[in-house]
């Protein structure tokens, strides 16, 4: 049988069902994907908005950064003296508005720019600061939500302090504004306990005992790679040993307190260099005196504010000095014996250490693994602390003594190095020169104060005394208790010494005999939670105080409420 092939043919009343359907599908895939790709570019729009309105922000916060690193460079730039810095910025401030700079960093393409307007500058009723209120647009290219300019656009108003505040220089045990040395003695002769800085190369031989961090600085103006030179090395203390070992004025230990010391050291070399504060003319303090009320007493003084000099102040345990607040002293100062109180002397020229300088009541720290820092906050606040601020040079010891005439070498070239201050005026860097006259009209050198030698005489005899020594070392400090700061020369001898303060400034030529120990007073640390203001000399400083997005005109009834003129136009 043949089989037969049955063929469907399409009878007229059928219909096909495959091409409309693909025809749908395709319709509806169509409108899905129009409508998926309008999202996108919607959502690309969206975010392409979003960029140029973030980066318009950005545009603008940069160039109020820019602005304000310039008029910090020129503020810093100027003479250092405070008022001199605020003269200027009366004068200037606004000479820094720029209109429509370039941007050309590298968050933004071409086009992009800023515009930043300093529209205020206000006193805060100190003195020796000011706050200046910039505005500033930053201009990113490219639209936002829709709108029809080509830029877009945001604005920020900052309002930044510009001042002096304690100068970091503070928180080093050893501070020097020139090369850094430790040299001399056997291993441990030399032992450091606090950081340590040089605004140029440090160099460390015999093997000092250092429980804390050497910090060596890069400095061009005088010929300083930043490097640590010498043997370069330097024991230092574990944090069981030095547990062990602590005395009860020596810095406390970390984690127990925020900044004390944690076992650890290191070597820093090429860092900045760290601006010193410069004295200059010591009326702006007279006025901090007047103004804080200060005294400074003694058996025989009794001091309100400011006096001539040359000052002698001896303390006994009986009756020591008693100081509190800032005083000023236009002329030497001779020092020795106990003290208490909190306050700085400033001085005209020279101060002198005879024997020994004692707190009556030092502050005391516990050493021990999970001591309670808030244990001793109150004895340790209310502690004696001593400021010493020298416009000429802090002086140990007795100057006439045969003994004391070896560290004359190192206060003169070719160890010490001309400069010129910051005032101006040009210093030979030879301390041994000649620059007055004594009381007997005999000539005076530049380390040496301004009493006869008949009378410096019975001056360090009467130190030898309060100090209980006798001998030809007898007028060599043994203990130093205060923060001394000098613009030039902190020098003379000292014999086994425990300095428990710090030790800041140009030039140093401490000639010691057997040992020398450096103790940082850890209330010195403007960071710290134990720290005291007692008016050290102070350090250039700016730092923001509000950050307000929108223009000035917005934010003018906020920024008045700082305007410290015009809170007190009406009292």
């Amino acid at each position: 049988m043949t089989p037969k092939l049955t063929v469907r043919s399409n009878r007229p009343h059928e219909s096909g069902i495959a091409l409309p359907m693909v025809l749908l599908f395709t319709l509806v895939s169509s409108v899905f994907a129009a409508s998926v790709l309008y999202s996108l570019s919607v959502h690309g729009s969206i975010v392409q908005d979003d960029y140029n309105y973030t980066r318009a922000l950005y545009v603008a916060e940069s160039g109020l950064n820019r602005t304000t690193e310039a008029i910090w460079v020129a503020y810093l730039n100027q003479n250092p003296l405070p008022e001199v810095r605020m003269t200027w910025l009366d004068d200037h401030f606004e000479d820094y508005d720029v209109v429509d700079k370039p941007f050309g960093g590298m968050t933004g393409p071409q086009g992009d720019t800023y515009t930043v307007t300093a529209k205020r500058i206000m006193r805060t009723g100190l003195d020796d600061e000011r706050y200046i209120v910039l505005e500033s647009t930053g201009k990113a290219l490219g639209t936002h939500m829709g709108d029809d300019e080509e830029m877009t656009e945001r604005t920020i108003t900052k309002v930044v302090r510009f001042g002096h505040d304690q100068s970091s220089i503070f928180d080093y045990v050893y501070f020097i504004n020139n090369f850094g040395w430790f040299h001399g003695g056997t291993n441990g002769d030399i032992q450091s306990n606090g950081d340590v800085r040089a605004n140029g190369n440090f160099s460390l031989n015999s093997t000092p005992l250092v429980n804390g961090d050497v910090y060596a600085s890069e400095n061009p103006d005088i010929g300083a790679a930043g490097d640590i030179l010498g043997q370069g090395t330097y024991d230092t203390q574990t944090l069981t040993e030095y547990r062990n070992s602590a005395e009860d004025t020596w810095r406390p230990t970390w984690p127990e307190f925020e900044f004390g010391y944690d076992g650890n050291t290191e070597a820093y070399t090429q860092r900045d260099i760290l601006e010193m504060p410069y004295l200059g003319d010591v009326t702006r303090f007279e006025a901090l005196a007047a103004q804080r009320n200060s005294t400074l007493v003694t058996a025989d003084v009794n001091i309100s504010q400011s006096t001539d000099g040359p000052l002698v102040l001896i303390g006994t345990q009986a009756n020591p000095i008693h100081i509190d607040g800032p005083v000023v002293v236009r002329g030497d100062v001779f020092i020795t014996g106990y003290v208490e109180g909190q306050g700085t002397i400033y001085t005209d020229r020279n101060l002198h250490i005879v024997g020994d300088l004692k707190y009556v009541n030092p502050p005391e720290y516990d050493h021990a693994e999970g001591a309670d820092p808030a244990a001793s906050q109150a004895v340790n606040q209310n502690a004696d602390f001593l400021g010493i601020a020298a416009r000429g040079n802090v002086i140990t010891g007795d100057y006439t003594a045969s003994d004391w005439a070896w560290v004359k070498n190192y206060m003169k070239p070719s160890f010490t190095k001309p400069y010129t201050d910051e005032d101006g005026s040009q210093h030979s860097g030879d301390y041994t020169a000649y620059d007055g006259v004594k009381t007997d009209g005999s000539n005076r050198r530049d380390y040496e104060s301004t009493w006869s030698n008949a009378e410096w005489a019975a001056l360090v005899q009467i130190a030898n005394q309060i100090a209980g020594r006798s001998g030809s070392g007898a007028h060599r400090p043994r203990q130093i208790d205060c923060l001394a700061y000098t613009n030039h020369l902190y020098g003379g001898t000292v014999e086994k010494c425990k300095f428990n303060g710090a030790i800041i400034s140009r030039d140093e030529a401490i000639g010691f005999y057997n040992w020398i120990d450096m103790n940082f007073d850890y209330r010195a640390k403007a960071e710290g939670e134990f720290y005291i203001d007692i008016d050290l000399p102070k350090a250039a400083n700016a730092s923001p105080v509000i950050w307000l997005e929108g223009e000035y005109s917005d934010w003018v009834g906020k920024i008045d409420a700082l305007d410290w003129d015009l809170q007190h136009s009406g009292s």
